[in-house]
This record gives C-alpha cells, sequence and structure tokens, in this order.
C-alpha cells in the first residue's frame, strides 16, 4: 500500500509526464510510469511549452493546401486553373478571421496608415509614385493593401512594416491578418499569423493608368 501512495505522490509532483498508468495495489505489485521523455524535457522551458500550445491552436483551424511551396511562393500568370483556383483560396483563407483571432484595432489600424505612406515612397521604384502610390484597408482592418507604381516582391510587406519599427506580430495583436502589396507585375500577400506563408501572384491589380 505505501509503494502506491508513493506512486501517486510522485505523478502529482511530475507534470511533464503526459500518460500514467497507476497500476499499484495493496498486494506489493509496483507502480508503472510511461514517460514520454521528449515532453518532458519540452514542458520544462516556459517559452518552448507556449510554442507548443500556439501551434496546437493553430493546426485546430487548418489552411487550405497552398498552391506552391513556401520556399517558392510565386503563383506565375499561366499557371494551370487548378493551382489558379487553389492560389483564390488560399489568399482568402488568410485573411479570413479565426474565432481565436483579435479583434481589429481601428484606431490602431489607421494611426498606422499613416505611418506606412511615406516608407512606401521611399521603396517605389516605380515612374508614377503619385499617380499609382496609396494604401487600402480591406475588410475593416483585417488586410492592409500597398500599391507601388513598381516595387512589390514577395519581402516587401515585411520590410514595409519592419521600417516603421513594428512587427507582423504586433500587428496580428491588433487584428490585421494579411499585409499586402501591389503593382504592375504582381501582388504578394503576407500573413500575420505566420511570417514565413507568403504567396504571390504574377496577374496584376492595376496597370498604373
Amino acid at each position: 500500500m505505501q509503494r502506491g501512495i508513493a506512486s501517486l505522490v510522485l505523478v502529482a509532483l511530475v507534470p511533464a509526464f503526459v500518460t500514467v498508468f497507476a497500476l499499484a495495489a495493496c498486494d506489493d505489485k509496483p507502480a508503472v510510469v510511461a514517460v514520454d521523455a521528449g515532453a518532458a524535457v519540452t514542458a520544462t522551458a516556459t517559452g518552448t511549452a507556449s510554442s507548443i500550445a500556439d501551434a496546437a491552436a493553430a493546426s485546430s483551424y487548418p489552411m487550405p493546401e497552398r498552391p506552391v511551396p513556401k520556399t517558392s511562393p510565386t503563383v506565375g500568370i499561366y499557371a494551370p486553373l487548378e493551382i489558379q483556383q487553389k492560389t483564390i483560396s488560399y489568399m482568402a483563407a488568410m485573411a479570413a478571421p479565426h474565432p481565436d483571432d483579435p479583434f481589429v484595432d481601428e484606431a490602431y489600424v489607421k494611426s498606422l496608415v499613416v505611418k506606412l505612406k511615406p516608407v512606401v515612397t521611399s521603396m517605389d521604384r516605380g515612374p508614377n509614385k503619385a499617380k499609382a502610390e496609396h494604401i487600402d484597408i480591406i475588410g475593416g482592418g483585417r488586410r492592409i493593401d500597398l500599391t507601388f507604381s513598381l516595387g512589390c516582391e514577395a519581402e516587401t510587406p515585411g520590410h514595409v512594416i519592419g521600417s516603421t519599427g513594428v512587427t507582423l506580430g504586433t500587428l496580428h495583436d491588433h487584428g490585421v491578418l494579411v499585409v499586402a502589396c501591389h503593382d504592375s507585375r504582381a501582388q504578394c500577400l503576407q500573413s500575420t499569423r505566420d511570417p514565413t506563408d507568403i504567396l504571390c501572384t504574377q496577374a496584376p491589380k492595376h496597370n498604373g493608368h
């Protein structure tokens, strides 16, 4: 009986155990404790445990299948119809709120747009800056669109945001899910949920007219 009690105390004191089978009884049979060593090590770091929780939450709301891998994020203008359809679905899902996404802080978004305008101008490489450049707030602030005369590439949205001293995570905390750029050649969407999630197309939004 004493051995059984000792086993139960051990279980209470070590929360890193994932699966515990207390088989001890009063007949002196030893307690059998199954331990996931990987989980035990991971749980010792609060930051790592938090990352695991975030990953689990993200997996609760899976995204559609990407049309192209993250390592090659651009969908060509002559891509097969199936790929183009996947692209449309994926881009829509990037800006679609999940139940656990924060509400949009409209005042924050409006103040951010003011800070973004000079950055867009400084990064625009095109000849028609005054005519082409503008910033749009889409979906009540879920998406911010940056339109250039020329200069939209996969890393552009992240670079523009970073130039203001703001992180993508901060944008997400204020309800913004996507920052997109457009020019006469391409459009690129940058997720704030996942900084590695970028998707571009060669289909232009405008022709600089």
